[in-house]
């Protein structure tokens, strides 16, 4: 499995973030903002609460992604 060995918020939902292979990426956040629990994410301060657990990243009220989702989306 891949870590997720840094994370960065840009603007406009996109989050780069560093694996721990060496692979970096910009995932578009948008695509998600529109489903269920991830509504939430629309605001933008709420956003930026995003936290690195290696394995996932999360935000306060439990929205996740898998190290796994952001490595191959």
């Amino acid at each position: 499995m891949v870590l997720i060995k840094k994370i960065e918020v840009e603007n406009d939902y996109i989050l780069y973030v560093e694996f721990n292979d060496g692979k970096t990426k910009r995932v578009d956040m948008r695509p998600y903002l529109s489903k269920g629990i991830f509504t939430q994410l629309l605001d933008e301060n709420y956003f930026r609460l995003v936290k690195n657990n290696r394995y996932f990243i999360s935000w306060p009220n439990n929205q996740e992604l898998s190290s796994d989702m952001l490595y191959y989306s």
